[in-house]
């Protein structure tokens, strides 16, 4: 029987305070020679769309924000890191799980790791109903939910 290795693994970052303890937990769980970690931040067009919509700027320059907000993010995660692994930032325009979905095939991930946030009710339905689940029901490779105090 061949052991289950977690050398790559990508971490669809959603910018939430919550982000870096699942950040956390994921550089716990890679491992190996060549320990590589995929920090991915998907930039969704609908709220985008919604922005621009409600006037609060232009569309391009919605964008431009939100990109350089999510780059100073995963800076910050990336500069963190003490350990050997290799840490890699991917910002992405598009459906957030069919980014996570193809950017996991792409680079042949082991796994991907996502956070499940909240613990009962309403709202937890809400926020692990959607990508989360998307991914679980769509993905070719393991999906590792972590629970995540909120």
């Amino acid at each position: 029987m061949s052991s289950f290795e977690l050398n790559t693994l990508l971490l669809p970052v959603d910018l939430t305070p919550v982000s870096k303890g699942v950040f956390e937990r994921a550089l716990a769980l890679v491992h190996g020679e060549d320990a590589a970690l995929i920090l991915l931040h998907v930039i969704d067009p609908h709220l985008v769309d919604f922005a621009a919509g409600l006037q609060l700027d232009a569309r391009e320059k919605i964008i431009e924000k939100l990109r350089a907000q999510a780059e100073a993010a995963l800076a910050e995660l990336k500069g963190s890191v003490t350990s050997s692994v290799e840490i890699q930032v991917i910002i992405s325009e598009g459906t957030p799980f069919v980014e996570i979905l193809r950017k996991a095939e792409d680079f042949e991930v082991d796994a991907i790791v996502m956070g499940r946030y909240g613990s009962h009710g309403p709202l937890e339905k809400m926020l692990f109903g959607t990508t989360a689940e998307h991914v679980m029901r769509g993905s070719l490779r393991a999906v590792i939910v972590v629970p995540v105090e909120t």
